[in-house]
């Protein structure tokens, strides 16, 4: 078993890339550990894997060195939908991602609790405690399930420590944990920023979640402010979170045993390793990492290919067309001596 499997006391930062060449790319840029799609995040319908793309994802990831790999579910997945035929689709979509988890050899996997679609948040807790419990005793030997806190928009689960906590006791497995999303954390209402607000939101998670089940972190700054409810991610550094409130977060040694995944925009072609290497020098700056263990950035990385934005050509502007008056007018002149 690694250092880190056995609480070795050091942030391992790592980034969310693609499925196809996810880890050759985490290696090439300087990740520890490693966050994926197992497919195609907004369809329903998977592929099943190839033999071969398997085995090489899995000797790819062993020889970067990732710790853990990550398995982020579908977006389309809804675990608290009030409409039948959508939870089922649902269900099925998470026992199936779970099977494609344990194919990849994944440590964990990452889902958000979903959204209540007006039929109330006790009811839509209640559904996503029994899809829990139902996928993980279809997939008995899968990653354990981690539950995203959410950022509190609309009828989304999940905002509150206290409502994790309800899920997780009612799903009642020991392969249940929480992923704390630091954007997310923050437009939910919990403070982060400063040394005094982390110790409170973590000893607020701890008398309700319970810190043993914190196994994962998201690490991303927030374009919306403390309480707003607004989840657009930011670079880091650059949102409400900002690079001193990053300092205290990473400065609580609770934290310090986390991977600690990035999800930032890919809007560059070098964002994420500016960003993974942005966050990793504040985790250095305080105390939660150090160069021995995260290494140093490479001095060569291929830029990834952002994609162009779409351009429309721009319609040729359309001639006047001249009025009869106008037209008789000018024959009229014509003809004059």
């Amino acid at each position: 078993m690694s250092r880190w499997a056995w609480g070795a006391a050091h942030v391992r930062f790592g980034m969310h890339l693609a499925f196809s060449n996810g880890p050759r790319r985490a290696r090439e840029i300087g990740c520890r550990s490693l966050q994926v799609f197992c497919g195609n995040p907004r369809g329903w319908h998977k592929t099943p894997l190839e033999p071969a793309f398997v085995e090489r994802f899995r000797a790819d990831a062993a020889a970067a060195g990732l710790e853990p790999v990550v398995v982020h579910a579908t977006y389309l997945i809804n675990m608290a939908a009030p409409d039948a035929r959508l939870y089922e689709r649902s269900r099925k979509a998470l026992v199936t991602e779970l099977e494609r988890a344990v194919q990849i050899g994944a440590h964990y996997y990452v889902i958000h609790c979903g959204h209540h679609m007006g039929s109330g948040a006790a009811a839509g807790r209640k559904r996503v405690a029994t899809c829990l419990r139902e996928a993980l005793n279809r997939v008995p030997h899968g990653p354990p399930i981690l539950l995203e806190n959410a950022g509190g928009s609309g009828t989304e689960l999940g905002a509150t420590f206290e409502a994790l906590a309800e899920m997780l006791d009612a799903a009642g497995s020991p392969r249940l944990g929480v992923c704390l999303d630091t954007c997310h954390t923050l437009i939910a209402g919990y403070e982060i920023r400063t040394p005094e607000g982390v110790a409170a939101t973590l000893d607020h998670l701890a008398r309700t979640v319970g810190l043993e089940r914190l196994r994962c972190l998201h690490v991303n700054d927030a374009k919306g402010n403390l309480g707003s409810h607004l989840d657009r991610h930011e670079h880091v550094g650059r949102g409400h979170i900002g690079a001193h409130g990053f300092r205290a977060f990473f400065a609580d040694r609770r934290l310090w045993h986390l991977p600690a995944i990035l999800e930032t925009p890919k809007d560059a072609p070098c964002a994420d390793p500016d960003n993974l290497w942005r966050a990793i020098g504040i985790a250095i700056a305080a105390g939660a990492t150090s160069v021995a263990e995260s290494g140093r950035r490479p001095r060569r990385i291929r830029p990834d290919v952002v994609p162009a934005r779409r351009r429309t050509k721009a319609k040729p502007l359309a001639k006047k067309k001249s009025g009869g008056k106008m037209r008789a007018a000018r024959r009229k002149q014509r003809r004059s001596p």
